[in-house]
């Protein structure tokens, strides 16, 4: 739920102002240990779930990272470029790698490269990203420069396109910690095909905030949160569910908030498993897309090849 109001909802909206490449990032998901089962299916419903969001591949590209193999080309160019201080200072790697950082594999420490890899390649003006991608984008900036500076102008350096609101949805468990598919704490998020019965059970355990009022502020992590998250799903001010909740207790929030959030999930998740009754479908949509993703991918890597000086291969 929390990338969905920070970025897929924001995806979906702008498929009519710019040209979009959306791609499943299975090789980053390699950079923690997987298993291969559990890798092709969760790319497959990665899939269904964007497409059952909006994502249209009539205007937009939509492809697996591993189908286009110039990603993982341009990420090793990349990291020839990049330096192991600035990758050392990557917050994200920090926070994952729990501070065992001798132990961790090199593809959790250099995997912001080939995220870099992944934007550049398309010389993409924007990334529409949460608040926590920030540092990620302004690292492809810099890798994007230091390389039109060495080899000439060849990248364009993106923008971070980060949401006014819902840009950074927190832990129902824990409000001072970001939600996350990556936690390992099932009542921490609402994942967007959850059942109707499970989403009202993981928001009436959500914690609250010591007091009675409902209303947003710094001393009020938890409301803030509870009452962001209906702000961005019935698409109201925070103000003004201050103002319908003013006499009311945390439960009625916590009621309220759970029918609005299954009602506005609710399409979603009926249209996941049509996708997903089909995956011969699902993998069509794919291979198209992954088509496409490879004609523009190639045209920049040829122009990457010639300036660093690859050889061409010759009958």
């Amino acid at each position: 739920m929390g990338n969905y109001f920070g970025a897929i909802r924001n995806w979906v909206a702008g498929q009519d102002r710019q040209d979009g490449f959306y791609c499943i990032v299975d090789l980053h998901a390699m950079t923690l240990p997987w298993s291969p089962t559990a890798l092709r299916e969760a790319t497959l419903s990665k899939a269904a779930e964007l497409l059952a969001c909006g994502i249209d591949p009539a205007r937009s590209v939509l492809f697996v990272q591993s189908h286009v193999p110039a990603h993982t080309e341009l990420a090793w160019i990349l990291t020839c470029v990049a330096r192991i201080g600035e990758l050392r200072r990557m917050v994200q790697f920090k926070q994952k790698s729990k501070g065992a950082t001798e132990s961790v594999g090199v593809g959790l420490f250099t995997y912001p490269v080939l995220q870099a890899a992944d934007v550049l390649l398309y010389r993409a003006h924007g990334v529409p990203v949460g608040e926590d991608q920030r540092q990620h984008v302004e690292l492809m900036r810099d890798l994007g420069h230091r390389f039109n500076t060495q080899f000439g102008e060849t990248f364009v350096l993106p923008e971070p396109w980060i949401a006014a609101a819902g840009a950074r949805i927190m832990s129902l468990d824990d409000p001072t910690e970001k939600m996350s598919k990556s936690a390992a704490r099932p009542a921490s998020l609402v994942l967007l095909v959850d059942p109707p019965e499970t989403i009202m059970k993981k928001v009436k355990v959500a914690v609250t905030d010591s007091g009675r009022d409902i209303r947003a502020g710094a001393d009020k992590p938890a409301l803030t949160n509870l009452l962001t998250i209906m702000s961005l799903t019935e698409d109201v001010p925070v103000a003004e569910l201050e103002e319908r909740f003013s006499s009311s207790g945390y439960g009625d929030l916590k009621q309220a908030l759970g029918e609005a959030l299954v009602e506005r999930l609710r399409p979603i998740r009926e249209r996941y498993l049509e996708l997903m009754a089909d995956p011969a479908e699902i993998q069509r949509l794919l291979a198209v897309g992954a088509q496409s993703a490879a004609t523009v991918a190639e045209e920049t890597m040829r122009d990457v090849r010639a300036k660093i000086g690859l050889s061409t291969p010759t009958a």
